[in-house]
């Protein structure tokens, strides 16, 4: 039997935004261990990971955050905690081109790859690196673009070396308008005019370098201290600035939902877990997969995209949604 412990919030969003816990999380960021891996093409990015537990637990399983675009590894520090105290190890990603991994010159702040496989092979050489760490059950939890990196590793891969994964707010469809064939064309032509013409890349019209932007009108949150919490962490930490993306990374993206949507069901135990009032990424995408693929659709109303950055009421259904299912679904692995 594969046991995964169930996961529990350590701090309330009240305490997030004290000094006091802010600084704790930190303090706590910095026990990680960093390994700095190479992509096929030669391009670092970053597996962060801590697998001593407080002294009153022993881990029963192991945990892989697939953080989204612009996400830094260390804005999940409150998650890892969360995990870490219920029982788990803990490794994050920093995705090529984000936090502290590799950036795109001369332009970091970019978000650009030229094929999401790039990031498939990424977490494939990190999760076969985590396998020589530990033998534990392990859970994949991926949020936004993690989630669609995540589902397309499961459809490419014969033998994963996971027990269950979790999505949040995958990135499996993206908003392109009242005309998303035209849009979907555009971006491949963009994208193939800016490479011939340079080997720089272009933000998209409308996408800039970071811009701290305040919390009235946020499309990703409505806790107001989890926000400000993760805008004070990009303040400190500039590195971890990331602006828009390039019509590269654009159609890149919109390639991978086809393959998503068009390619075959994974074989493991799964869970969607979708925010209500997500305006980031295509819901319908995601109901339409949950049914094409039998997958478990579990909403959380009036949330925004970031749910395991939401509010306390609706991390604690987050959590208890994700426990539930762990205790019906994923008690057994592919294998068994």
């Amino acid at each position: 039997m594969k046991y995964f412990p169930p996961l529990q919030a350590q701090f309330s969003a009240g305490q997030i935004a004290t000094p006091a816990v802010s600084q704790k999380l930190d303090h706590y960021w910095q026990q990680f261990s960093r390994t700095d891996l190479t992509g096929r093409d030669g391009v670092r990015f970053c597996l962060y990971s801590k697998t001593t537990l407080p002294a009153w637990r022993k881990p029963a399983a192991a945990l892989l955050l697939v953080p989204g675009r612009i996400e830094a590894a260390h804005k999940y520090a409150e998650l890892a905690q969360d995990a870490l105290c219920s029982g788990y190890q803990v490794f994050v990603l920093d995705h090529r081109g984000q936090g502290l991994a590799q950036r795109p010159e001369p332009e970091p702040q970019l978000g650009d790859v030229a094929d999401f496989q790039l990031y498939v092979d990424d977490l494939t050489l990190a999760i076969s690196h985590i396998r020589s760490q530990t033998d534990l059950p392990m859970l994949a939890l991926a949020h936004s673009m993690g989630g669609a990196i995540l589902y397309r590793y499961l459809q490419t891969t014969a033998l994963p070396m996971l027990n269950a994964a979790v999505f949040s707010a995958p990135m499996f469809g993206i908003p392109l308008g009242p005309v998303p064939a035209a849009a979907a064309l555009l971006a491949k032509l963009m994208h193939q005019l800016n490479r011939r013409c340079s080997n720089n890349g272009w933000f998209v019209p409308g996408q800039t370098r970071y811009q701290a932007k305040p919390f009235e009108g946020n499309d990703l949150t409505n806790s107001a201290e989890r926000y400000q919490w993760f805008r004070q962490l990009y303040q400190q930490y500039p590195a971890y600035q990331l602006g828009g993306v390039s019509w590269a990374w654009l159609d890149a993206a919109i390639r991978a939902c086809g393959q998503i949507r068009d390619g075959r069901k994974p074989q493991l135990p799964m869970l969607l877990l979708q925010a209500g009032a997500d305006t980031v990424v295509a819901n319908s995408a995601q109901t339409s997969l949950s049914q094409q693929h039998g997958i478990l659709l579990q909403q959380i109303a009036g949330a925004k995209h970031e749910l395991l950055a939401g509010t306390d009421a609706e991390r604690a259904l987050v959590f208890s949604l994700i426990n539930q299912w762990l205790t019906q679904h994923a008690a057994t692995g592919p294998d068994e």
